[in-house]
């Protein structure tokens, strides 16, 4: 169990644990970063100023040449969801989920579709043209927008051509736009290639306490330009 650190990590939601079946608890209650076990609910509070959401689709272009279109998830794709996690390898989906699951739960795929597009958001990445789902990026913030973690999942055909590098910058200038001040991602420590990609693009790594095997990597999004 994590013991407590700064203010600011106390707001970061934990999304690589397993996700929890009930949508109504405070995920951040008397947690300074959470364990990889932790049950994370589904955040229900609302802002009217501040969301998360993208509400139309959005075209990027990865540094390997790839058009993808993103677009927010919606209650329908639960089917598309458990192929594409059922398609990534035993590493894949431990890296993603920090455990040895090879599926999604029902909980977690429930959770996937139930963001609420505010303080939460899943979106679907899709190669332009073939519509093929490409990526999973999902952010979550606290209700003050203090602080947000991401978490990425790409498919095993679209690795090593800049996907997770695009995406994770996607999802830097989405939370500097809402006026996320601390993004963060935990990450294995076996994952060199993704605490590659973060640091890239400014992240800092630091020890995840309490659990020697994960690392923690933040960029302060309020120190960063643009």
């Amino acid at each position: 169990m994590a013991t407590a650190k700064s203010p600011v990590r106390r707001h970061a939601p934990h999304l690589r644990g397993r996700l929890a079946e009930s949508p109504n608890t405070d995920p951040f209650a008397d947690q300074a970063v959470p364990p990889p076990e932790k049950r994370i609910e589904i955040m229900t509070e609302q802002s009217l100023d501040l969301t998360l959401s993208e509400a139309g689709g959005t075209h990027i272009v990865t540094r390997g040449g790839i058009e993808l279109t993103l677009r927010p998830v919606t209650a329908k794709d639960g089917d598309l969801l458990t192929r594409f996690y059922d398609s990534l390898a035993p590493d894949d989906m431990r890296f993603r989920f920090l455990s040895a699951q090879l599926h999604l739960s029902s909980a977690q795929l429930a959770a996937m579709i139930g963001v609420d597009h505010r303080h939460r958001e899943h979106l679907l990445a899709f190669e332009t043209g073939t519509e093929e789902l490409v990526a999973s990026l999902l952010i979550a913030a606290d209700d003050t927008f203090e602080a947000a973690e991401v978490a990425i999942a790409i498919a095993p055909a679209y690795k090593g051509h800049g996907v997770g590098w695009s995406l994770l910058n996607h999802a830097v200038d989405l939370a500097k736009q809402r006026g996320v001040k601390l993004l963060r991602s935990i990450e294995s420590r076996a994952n060199r290639e993704a605490i590659d990609v973060e640091r890239t693009l400014g992240f800092r790594s630091s020890a995840y306490e309490g659990d020697a095997t994960l690392a923690l990597l933040e960029i302060n999004l309020s120190e960063t330009a643009g």
